[in-house]
């Protein structure tokens, strides 16, 4: 009866532990969502396709060596990549791949900091950044 009981517990909790990942990335992009409506109360929700753009997108204002995102990722997000200026290898960019990705706070600032600049010579916008999650967690 408890080895029923302790399993029947265990099965409830996966879905908690599976999830929990997911509960991180929702949380940044409400964080994002909530900014974007700062800067435009008009702003809408997320679009995977735009996100898209942004990741296939040819950018001229930033590094020459990184015109747009696939010069590191590949044009395969779900494939891993490689640093065009420093050759250091870059896992997948895509959840489907990388459940990890997209869930810690600190770590994609620090992502989106660095890359948007590299490859668009600017900061991404709250809408940039959640558009481009978004695009991520459909691949």
């Amino acid at each position: 009866m408890i080895r029923r009981l302790s399993l029947a517990a265990a099965m409830t909790l996966l879905p908690v532990v599976v999830a929990a990942g997911d509960a991180s990335r929702d949380a940044i992009l409400a964080g994002y969502a909530a900014e974007a409506r700062r800067a435009d109360p008009a702003a809408g929700a997320f679009s995977a396709g735009r996100g898209e753009a942004l990741f296939r997108g040819r950018w001229a204002g930033g590094d020459a060596r990184t015109p747009s995102c696939t010069a590191c990722h590949t044009a395969d997000p779900r494939q891993p990549g490689r640093n065009a200026k420093t050759g250091r290898p870059i896992g997948p960019v895509a959840v489907s791949v990388n459940p990890q990705r997209f869930t810690d706070p600190a770590r994609v600032e620090k992502q989106f900091a660095r890359d948007c600049h590299s490859v668009l010579g600017r900061a991404c916008t709250p809408l940039e950044k959640g558009d481009y999650i978004t695009f991520m967690a459909g691949q």
